[in-house]
Parts: C-alpha cells; sequence; structure tokens
C-alpha cells in the first residue's frame, strides 16, 4: 500500500471536520451535486460513513441499511471515492469490505450499490468483490421505481448486489408491500427528494 499503513475509520457524524472533508472528497471525485447529496445524507444521520486514512484523507464510503418486512435487513452503498492519485491501491476494495463487515455484523442480509453502466471503474470494483450486476431497468419493468427510490440512483442504470444471507430476488419481491413502500417514500423524501429541492431552490441546475 506503500509508505505508512492504512486505517479505516467510521466517520462520526459529530466530528464536523472530518464530514467536511469527507464531503469535499465527494465534490473533487464526483461533482458538486454529489457533494450535496452526501453531505445531505451525513447531516440527516441517515448515511454512515467510512474514511480511508493514508497519512491524509485518501478515500471515503458512505452507506445506509434499512429493515424490511417480512424481517429482512438491506444494506446500501451509496458513495465510494478515492483520490485520483491512489487509485489502482485497493482502496476502494478495503472501504467496500469494511462497509460489508459492519453491516454483516448487524444482520444485513443482502448489499446493494448502483453505477452507470458506462463506469468501467465501478463495475471492475465491485465485480473484483462478488457482486453480481443486473440492469436496473428490468427491475423497473416488475416493480416499478421502488428499488430506484430506494438507492436514490436515477442517474443509474445498473444494480450490483451480493447475497450475505438472503437472495436479491426475495427483497425485490416484497418492495411493494404496504409497509415497505411506506418506509421507502420515508428514507427517499430524506435521501433524494428533500436534497435535490434544496438544490432547485438555491438554482444549481
Amino acid at each position: 500500500m506503500g509508505e505508512g499503513s492504512l486505517l479505516v475509520v467510521e466517520v462520526d457524524s459529530s466530528d464536523r471536520d472530518l464530514v467536511r472533508r469527507v464531503v469535499e472528497l465527494v465534490k473533487k471525485g464526483m461533482g458538486v451535486w454529489q457533494a450535496h447529496y452526501a453531505a445531505a445524507c451525513l447531516n440527516q444521520r441517515v448515511c454512515r460513513g467510512l474514511a480511508a486514512i493514508l497519512e491524509k484523507l485518501v478515500g471515503a464510503l458512505l452507506f445506509y441499511s434499512t429493515r424490511l418486512e417480512p424481517g429482512h435487513s438491506l444494506g446500501v452503498i451509496y458513495y465510494v471515492v478515492v483520490e485520483e492519485e491512489y487509485r489502482g491501491m485497493g482502496i476502494g476494495k478495503v472501504l467496500v469490505s469494511s462497509a460489508e463487515y459492519v453491516l454483516e455484523s448487524e444482520g444485513v442480509d443482502l448489499v446493494v450499490a448502483t453505477a452507470r453502466s458506462e463506469n468501467s471503474r465501478s463495475k471492475r470494483l465491485f465485480s473484483s468483490l462478488g457482486y453480481v450486476e443486473v440492469p436496473l431497468h428490468t427491475i423497473e419493468e416488475e416493480y416499478g421505481e421502488l428499488l430506484t427510490k430506494l438507492t436514490c440512483s436515477y442517474e443509474d442504470d445498473v444494480v450490483f448486489y451480493k447475497n450475505l444471507r438472503a437472495k436479491f430476488e426475495e427483497f425485490v419481491s416484497v418492495l411493494d408491500l404496504e409497509s415497505n413502500t411506506e418506509k421507502i417514500e420515508k428514507l427517499w423524501y430524506a435521501l433524494c427528494y428533500k436534497p435535490w429541492r434544496e438544490l432547485k431552490n438555491r438554482r444549481l441546475f
């Protein structure tokens, strides 16, 4: 990994300096819109974060989890970003594996992430860790936008999933249960719609 040892720490939302640096890293690597969504997710404590430190902050991952009826828990990898000069060193793999470890230890059954189909870096990352890729439109055709809302993945078109304790099909088949749709709508409002409305009010698009 080069000089020094890579340290992965959980981002404490009360550590405003670390939260700010994580958001700046997202902005640098992914753009101002994604940085706004990342900040909103962390500040509302919907997302949890992992920071990769190699003498300085070199990578970050945001993730969250939600419990769906009838008794399964889903983990979502929201953002993974690594400083450009540190890419190709396996830092992304360490971050995703660390998030999986946390989620599995908390009883999460399945982990998903989304990306654009042309994002070859994300494809390599998730496929190397055993994730299965599925076109998002095939899920939307059968179950509507519930998974899209659950992951706030309106700009993405592929889903990566990894079974920890339960199969992907078990989750998508229960998304439209009334108790789950209510939970998904609340999460979507906090994670996706509210930050979008703030961006609109600030006339950033």
